[in-house]
């Protein structure tokens, strides 16, 4: 954690990392963009590009938006209203049918629940019906024995946590995360929009994917449009639709990034975890060659990617989180570091990598 005087960025640092943001902006690698960085603690960067830099407008983080619902659920923990280990179906008895009984809240948080995949045919316009949601998301049968493997849950993480953050706390989780979580930390930003029009759409720039290296299935074509639907846009999805700024999202890993507490010039000190709970919530438990969803190395924190190998988690102790084809968020706490790059070009898994260590390697160079 921090210590001492803030150290800011080196001003040719920051006019790098500029020049990156808008190279790959002038490659029509996305048609807008928002790059939000703290150092210690304290804002050092703004960048807009494109329609993302008009008054008022935000960008979907995609699931990006899982870490924050995750503070969220580890809020409840401590003020005692839930325990990690505890079964889901404590709270929602419903959600133990198809051999998921003994998920517990950790299971979900480290992608081990046993139920990744949300049914393909609920249909769009229900999406704002949280109830439907949940009931559909209890009805999954375990593809797994929870706790048994690693598969990551695209949707159903967010729609199993923000029913137990209902359950026990009795708010909708939009409103949880609204009153907790974005008002406390002066975020702009929201779980879904009531206004479609402040939000840069989702693009897709390749159809390109590691499960359709041909690009035949159009798969991003088709999760660009589902996520550019109103549908979408105004419902509450916790893994998935976080709308707000790129400077919202490094905000908030910010807080992380102090130990769970940030000091706003309006507010003042605004702790929402204890030490311990981020220490705990960002090192490594769950590790594996094969997630049996990407089909890739993966490895898990409560709620938050820790210890991968590639960038930017390839350095020790960073933390943070991905969001479809897009968008990168992460805390570097050796460095003091909270980033959030966050574009609304949904690309081929090389030009995300390469848009991913170009700029997390221009912002490493930049801190003195």
């Amino acid at each position: 954690m921090a210590v001492g005087e803030p150290r800011g960025l080196t001003a040719a640092g920051l006019a790098r990392i500029e020049e990156v943001a808008r190279t790959h902006f002038e490659r029509g690698w996305h048609p807008d963009a928002q790059l939000g960085i703290y150092r210690d603690g304290l804002p050092v960067l703004d960048l807009r590009l494109g329609d993302a830099a008009l008054p008022g407008m935000r960008l979907e983080w995609f699931s990006a938006t899982k870490p924050v619902t995750a503070v969220a659920i580890h809020m409840l923990v401590e003020r005692g209203a839930l325990d990690l280990d505890m079964p889901i179906a404590e709270v929602w008895p419903e959600f133990a049918a198809g051999g998921k009984a003994a998920c517990t809240v950790r299971h979900v948080l480290t992608h081990q629940g046993g139920f990744p995949v949300f049914p393909q045919d609920f249909p769009p316009e229900r999406a704002s019906d949280w109830g439907a949601l949940a009931a559909a998301t209890a009805a999954l049968p375990a593809l797994w024995p929870p706790g048994t493997a690693v598969g990551y849950h695209p949707l159903t993480y967010g729609f199993a946590l923000g029913e137990v953050m209902r359950r026990v706390d009795g708010r909708m989780p939009r409103d949880f995360l609204a009153q907790e979580i974005f008002e406390p930390l002066s975020m702009d930003a929201t779980l879904g929009v009531d206004d479609p029009s402040v939000v840069a759409l989702p693009r897709a720039m390749s159809d390109v994917t590691f499960e359709d290296p041909e690009g035949s299935e159009h798969r991003t074509t088709r999760i660009a449009a589902l996520f550019a639907s109103r549908e979408m846009l105004t419902a509450q999805l916790p893994a998935a639709n976080g709308i707000g700024t790129a400077e919202a999202l490094a905000r908030f890993y910010a807080m992380l990034e102090q130990g769970g507490v940030l000091t706003l010039p309006e507010r003042g000190e605004v702790r929402l975890l204890r030490p311990e709970t981020v220490e705990d919530m960002t090192r490594v438990h769950v590790r594996t060659d094969m997630d049996l969803s990407s089909h890739l190395p993966s490895s898990y924190g409560l709620g938050v990617i820790v210890g991968g190998v590639f960038a930017p988690y390839d350095r020790p102790g960073v933390f943070g989180h991905s969001g479809q084809q897009c968008t990168i968020s992460y805390a570097d706490p050796s460095l003091g570091l909270a980033v959030a790059y966050v574009t609304n070009g949904l690309h081929d898994p090389l030009v995300v990598q390469l848009r991913t260590e170009e700029m997390a390697q221009a912002i490493i160079e930049a801190c003195a």
